[in-house]
């Protein structure tokens, strides 16, 4: 009986193991894969609360707005990148401002396109 225990105890210990191996990636790199080829480096707790923060605040700003609220908003050790369709120039300079002046926001990478 000893014995059966120690298997199912070495087998559960192994499958927890390899378990949390392969949520460490999502955990440390917030899920997000890197854009353009470049290599990602891993991010501590503390700056991925702090680019989920950024993000959230910027999500904030654009929620009164139709068209802002539907833009897509990523943000990687303070870098925040802006993607998707804007109708005019006006609208997306002030996509790119609102996100500038949030606290925490080195740059801001425009991947705006005119509609």
């Amino acid at each position: 009986m000893n014995r059966a225990i120690s298997h199912f105890l070495l087998i559960l210990i192994l499958s927890l193991t390899s378990l949390l191996m392969g949520c460490a990636g999502a955990l440390l790199g917030n899920g997000e894969r890197p854009q353009n080829n470049e290599v990602r480096e891993q991010r501590s707790v503390e700056q991925i609360t702090a680019d989920g923060t950024i993000t959230s605040n910027i999500r904030a700003r654009y929620a009164n707005d139709v068209v802002l609220r539907k833009l897509n908003i990523s943000t990687y050790r303070g870098v925040v990148t802006l993607q998707g369709v804007v109708p005019t120039q006006n609208v997306m300079q002030r996509a790119i401002g609102l996100a500038q002046s949030v606290k925490g926001v080195r740059q801001v990478r425009s991947g705006l396109r005119l509609r």
